[in-house]
């Protein structure tokens, strides 16, 4: 396993010059590996779903298709008092991955099982609640390493919060976000969408989030329907 490195990621002109979600998606990428962390989760602490569900997630570079397993993971990792409790954490919690006892070890194959994870509670201005979960074939950080990676969370999350989030908490769609919605309702898939926009799948999917978010849709059939009900697409 490796260390994580002694010099903090404090990243620098990369997060004044932050201004999308596919700046913000390479920010945190950075910051993780910089960690020897592999996989990073954004999301709103969700009070319905402990410690938050995927439809909380706001960025992430887990597969869509192993995010309820990351997240499942996750929940046995923290245990079920913290889990629950997770809209009532102020500091970091560590741990190593504990198996779901929802998913059968002989039919899936859980990559985040052996791995550490990392979770950052982060907040608003407002008192709202996130949190910033890394995962990653690593030693469990000490204090020293948590206050780094703190620090980076918050850094970045302030910054994301500004650009990202209070635009979202408007309700409009962004023109970007227009644009996924349309070609969704199309019949395109993230891949096609990606290839066709020049964007990454990810960060399609990023998207294809905030829009559902905004217009209380439950999945992308119901956001396609709102939209177009609403005049959003044609």
């Amino acid at each position: 396993m490796n260390n994580a490195p002694a010099i903090p990621f404090h990243a620098g002109p990369e997060l004044s010059r932050a201004i999308n979600r596919t700046d913000f998606f390479r920010l945190l990428k950075s910051a993780a590996q910089h960690y020897n962390f592999d996989n990073f989760v954004l999301a709103r602490i969700s009070e319905a779903s402990a410690p938050f569900g995927e439809r909380d997630i706001v960025i992430t570079n887990v597969a869509e298709r192993r995010v309820g397993l990351f997240i499942a993971t996750l929940k046995e990792t923290l245990g079920t008092v913290r889990a629950k409790s997770a809209q009532f954490l102020a500091t970091p919690v560590h741990g190593r991955g504990a198996r779901p006892e929802d998913y059968r070890s002989d039919l899936v194959f859980n990559e985040f099982l052996s791995g550490v994870f990392l979770f950052i509670p982060l907040f608003t201005p407002e008192g709202r609640r996130y949190c910033l979960v890394l995962s990653g074939e690593r030693q469990e950080p000490d204090q020293s390493e948590i206050a780094d990676m703190l620090l980076d969370a918050m850094r970045i999350f302030d910054k994301l919060y500004e650009e990202i989030l209070t635009p979202e908490m408007s309700g409009r769609l962004t023109q970007r976000e227009s644009e996924i919605v349309k070609w969704t309702s199309e019949g395109k898939t993230s891949a096609e969408i990606a290839i066709i926009l020049g964007l990454s799948e990810h960060t399609v999917n990023s998207h294809i989030t905030a829009a559902a978010r905004k217009l209380d849709a439950v999945n992308r059939v119901h956001m396609v329907a709102i939209a177009l009900r609403n005049g959003l697409v044609t």
